[in-house]
């Protein structure tokens, strides 16, 4: 069975849970606290996996104390990290502190990048592409690589019969040189906070304008928070949305919109339409808001 390949950053999160955000310049008693592997693409790989997809994360990779837990914990959730590009001893893993509200489910993040560099296009090189049947890469600011690994993905595809499907999230607003990606894309993950940069403010709105700007035959997809998600196939030209499908009570939304991005991708492995794609990244992407962190999903039949 061929692989779903994740390409983006693997961080660590520091996790407190407060009863409410903390006041500036008070002390508070923290709730609970923990270490979580984090980062978009490496969360969506684990999501994957739980899935049932045979997953692989592809990034930059340290040799720290941090790091060696990032990678028992790829190996715990059954995600491949052989093809990592692993870092001198100078490299420190990036590092995100994370305050989780338990009021509201809402979280805070501070992140300290470091210096782990982003995987370079010759590291990308190395793969062996008969080995996977999707690549989703999370648009990172490195633009040279990544149209350089995506537009070689389109290259592969001309020379074979059995295509990769690729997908591109683009997720950080003022990165506008990532917009070049989308040409490349099979599969265009859209974000609200990115849509609030271009003064788009629905999801529907948001898969109008950037089905313009993709190929031929390409999907825009767009989550929205509480509102659910759209999608638009340059195909057919149908809207398709979701409704939310929240928990009875919110735990967490840290990683919801990578676990919406992962189910969706699950779902159109399978086969499944663009329609109920989303649908599925909905609910278990409402499923996943209810629990802390990730790892009850396994136990859940989709």
């Amino acid at each position: 069975m061929k692989r779903v390949l994740t390409v983006g950053l693997a961080c660590l999160d520091l996790v407190a849970t407060c009863e409410t955000f903390p006041k500036e310049d008070t002390g508070q008693i923290v709730l609970d606290y923990y270490w979580q592997r984090g980062g978009n693409a490496s969360t969506t790989s684990t999501v994957l996996a739980m899935l049932g997809e045979r997953s692989e994360f592809m990034g930059a990779m340290a040799t720290d104390v941090e790091s060696k837990f990032l990678t028992e914990n790829l190996k715990s959730y059954g995600v491949s990290h052989d093809n990592a590009m692993v870092c001198g001893p100078d490299i420190k893993t990036p590092v995100s502190m994370v305050i989780i509200n338990q009021s509201n489910g809402s979280r805070t993040i501070l992140h300290c990048a470091k210096n782990l560099p982003e995987v370079s296009f010759s590291h990308f090189q190395t793969l062996d592409l008969s080995q996977y049947k999707w690549i989703h890469v999370e648009g990172r600011p490195a633009p040279d690589a990544y149209n350089q690994i995506m537009c070689s993905v389109v290259e592969y595809n001309d020379t074979v019969v059995e295509k990769i499907t690729i997908s591109l999230e683009l997720e950080k607003p003022g990165r506008p040189e990532l917009d070049s990606l989308i040409q490349y894309a099979d599969v265009v993950f859209i974000s609200k906070e990115k849509a609030d940069e271009e003064r788009l403010y629905s999801k529907e709105d948001v898969v109008r304008a950037y089905i313009k700007r993709c190929k031929a035959g390409a999907v825009v997809i767009c989550a929205w928070g509480d509102q659910g998600a759209a999608a638009l196939s340059s195909t057919d030209g149908v809207l398709c949305t979701s409704p939310v499908f929240p928990p009875e009570t919110l735990v967490d939304t840290l990683g919801a919109g990578d676990t919406f991005n992962a189910a969706t991708i699950f779902a159109l492995c399978q086969g499944r339409s663009v329609q109920e794609a989303i649908t599925l990244g909905c609910k278990v992407a409402g499923t996943k808001c209810g629990m802390k962190g990730n790892k009850g999903l396994k136990d859940i039949i989709w």
